[in-house]
């Protein structure tokens, strides 16, 4: 450990240094206050012992600028018995401590090894924190060209107060993408909270969100934080946003979105609250608005920044990595991926996405013998070629996806007479999803 020693009386300088070396300090020595801020400032130190009164600048000026300059750095001020003032004035000014003259060797050395333990103990602590950070910090598992796009644009708007609506399909990574956004931006040393709006009951959203007041109602025998409190100066995930009731806590999370306010249940005064807002739903929000059971004025204050994440089957390049990721998550990093798995799980449309894929591989990591991963596991891995089930030949000149998506589900739901259950397993979808495409089509029951 590295100390900066700075004392004009040379022999009680001398004293100090060969006890310092004697227990394993650098000792670096100044005998004036100004040499002492240059050698500092071309130095690393991690503990500063210095007099008060020197020649050229004073103990009190070196303590004030080595702080500005490095405020990790530890001081240790020397003081005369009789001016006990000056060692108050510098505790207060953010010395660590203070010897006063005469003094004995043995405090001298409790004095700076008691610097030396908690200098040691910050940087462990901070090791530490950054350890915790970085095992948290999102994997995003992207080189299609898609995610890179998306990717792109998280880093234009991670470092922006911009309210987010992250678009996409259930389990195409959208909390992911939330998290990716926060750990960029400068709020990622503060919360990061994330509350399912689809998976709490709407007569306890309000307190869930915005908190409570002891005696507000039946059950609340104390005062809560909401949400949205818990997340200050961090960020708030609002997953399924669309799933919010259209009552009055559409209004209040506008309120809160315009004023920075909130107002817990059962208060009589508002709180003020500095929380990022990132949403994000599956559902068609701008039809919500025009079927009136979404708020439009909510609508354009989430609606900043759009940010769609694209399906599973529009970033098949992404497959093999994301399979080798979840391969060894589970524990079988040596796992060979051969060309038969690759090209049935390439086939597949992957209705569930990427959180379909990971409930796959785990599946085939359970069965496997030997090491050998079973691809009979594959949705449709008996019938992967789809052109040779519908008899497909492709145009030449352009195919419209879209319309034939459509119309295949047009179909299914003929053969079925409206079904949605038997035609979501017709079609190997999550019947969720049948529904969003009934919707996103516009396809009446």
């Amino acid at each position: 450990m590295n100390i900066l020693l700075i004392e004009d009386n040379e022999s009680l300088a001398m004293l100090i240094r060969m006890m310092l070396e004697d227990e394993g300090y650098d000792i670096t020595y100044c005998c004036r206050g100004d040499s002492a801020l240059e050698t500092f400032e071309k130095g690393k130190f991690d503990i500063i012992i210095t007099d008060v009164k020197l020649p050229g600048v004073n103990g009190h000026e070196i303590l004030n600028r080595v702080l500005s300059d490095d405020p990790d750095a530890l001081v240790i001020v020397i003081t005369a018995y009789g001016n006990i003032s000056d060692a108050v004035k510098s505790i207060k000014a953010g010395a660590f401590d203070y010897i006063a003259k005469p003094f004995e060797n043995e405090d001298l050395l409790h004095t700076v090894n008691k610097a030396a333990r908690y200098k040691e103990l910050k940087q462990e602590n901070t090791s530490l924190k950054n350890y915790v950070r970085d095992s948290l910090k999102p994997q995003i598992i992207g080189n299609s060209r898609k995610m890179q796009e998306v990717l792109n644009l998280v880093g234009k708007v991670a470092n922006t107060e911009a309210p987010v609506l992250l678009l996409g399909e259930s389990g195409t990574g959208k909390e992911l993408i939330a998290r990716e956004i926060h750990f960029r931006s400068m709020r990622n040393n503060n919360p990061f909270v994330s509350i399912n709006c689809a998976a709490i009951p709407e007569n306890l959203f309000e307190s869930e969100l915005f908190g409570h007041k002891k005696g507000a109602f039946t059950g609340a025998d104390r005062d809560k934080k909401g949400k949205i409190s818990q997340a200050n100066r961090g960020t708030i995930f609002l997953d399924e946003i669309g799933e919010l009731p259209m009552d009055s806590l559409q209004a209040k999370l506008l309120r809160f979105l315009q004023e920075k306010e909130i107002e817990p249940v059962g208060s009589s005064s508002v709180e003020k609250v500095d929380v990022r807002v990132i949403a994000a739903t599956n559902r068609n929000l701008a039809e919500m608005v025009r079927k009136n059971t979404f708020r439009e004025d909510l609508y354009y204050r989430l609606n900043v920044f759009p940010l769609e994440i694209p399906p599973l089957r529009e970033r098949k390049d992404d497959l093999q990595s994301l399979c080798e990721f979840f391969l060894k998550k589970y524990g079988f990093k040596n796992a060979v991926l051969d060309k038969e798995i690759l090209k049935k799980l390439a086939a597949y449309s992957w209705p569930g996405n990427v959180r379909e894929l990971d409930n796959i591989i785990y599946r085939m990591t359970i069965l496997s013998k030997n090491g050998q991963l079973d691809p009979s596991v594959i949705p449709g891995s008996e019938n992967y070629d789809i052109r040779s089930c519908l008899n497909l030949d492709l145009p030449d000149d352009y195919f419209d996806l879209v319309n034939f998506e459509k119309n295949i589900i047009l179909r299914a739901l003929e053969k079925f007479d409206g079904n949605k259950t038997q035609v979501a397993k017709y079609l190997c979808i999550p019947r969720h999803v049948l529904l969003y495409r009934l919707e996103k089509y516009g396809i009446k029951d």
